[in-house]
This record gives C-alpha cells, sequence and structure tokens, in this order.
C-alpha cells in the first residue's frame, strides 16, 4: 500500500473513530481529529493549528448532526437543555471563529491544551 492510501485509510480510520467518540460520549470527537490531522495531513509542511482545528470542527458536523437526529428519535434529546444553550452556543461560535483569525496560533494551541487537560481532569474526578 502507498503512502497515499495509507495516510487516507489511517484518516478514515480516526474520523471513524472520532464520530463514534462524539455520539457515545458527547465530546472528543473534534480532539482526536485536531490532533491527529496535522501529522497525517501535513506533506512537506506543518499545518497552522488554527486550520486543523476549524477544519476538524467542520468535519464533526454531519456528524453531530446525524447523533441529534438519532438522540431525537430514541427520546434522549433534552428539547428545554437544546433551547437554553443552542443560541447561546451559536453566538459563541460565531465570536469564536471570528477571533481564530486575529490571534496568534501559539496562543490557540495553548488555550487548547489547557481547555483538554482541564476538562480529562474534571472528568476524572467525577
Amino acid at each position: 500500500m502507498n503512502k497515499t492510501r495509507l495516510r487516507a485509510a489511517a484518516l478514515a480510520a480516526v474520523a471513524t473513530l472520532a464520530g463514534f467518540c462524539n455520539s457515545l460520549l458527547g465530546a472528543g470527537g473534534g480532539i482526536l481529529l485536531s490532533l491527529t490531522m496535522g501529522r497525517l495531513l501535513a506533506e512537506n509542511k506543518p499545518l497552522d493549528r488554527r486550520d486543523i482545528l476549524s477544519t476538524s470542527q467542520a468535519a464533526m458536523i454531519p456528524g453531530c448532526a446525524l447523533s441529534c437526529l438519532i438522540y431525537a428519535q430514541s427520546g434522549s434529546l433534552d428539547t428545554t437543555g437544546f433551547s437554553l444553550f443552542a443560541i447561546p452556543a451559536v453566538i459563541g461560535g460565531a465570536v469564536g471563529a471570528i477571533l481564530l483569525s486575529r490571534i496568534n496560533s501559539r496562543w490557540i494551541t495553548r488555550i487548547f491544551s489547557a481547555l483538554v487537560i482541564w476538562s480529562g481532569m474534571r472528568m476524572m474526578v467525577g
């Protein structure tokens, strides 16, 4: 198997795992993609962290939408929680997307790393 096909197979495997984690755990898929994407997509030069984060987030949208539909069909979607968080999340997403191009990539990496560490510690504690 040549290098290009091996890379494509690895990306497909990671994307499948990311979708699985995201739908099962409600989070983590984008983290898996962003941690893997820079290594597997960069041919000759490293990708900018901002490009990696925005691409991994966009890749998760279809899977998240499908998961939400399945959750709703099974009665697992809390419409009260959805209505409380949806609009503020969209506003926060817009602000974050605008700021992403204005913040140094090094700071984006630091913020991302701190959030991953903090959320991991919170999940371990319960």
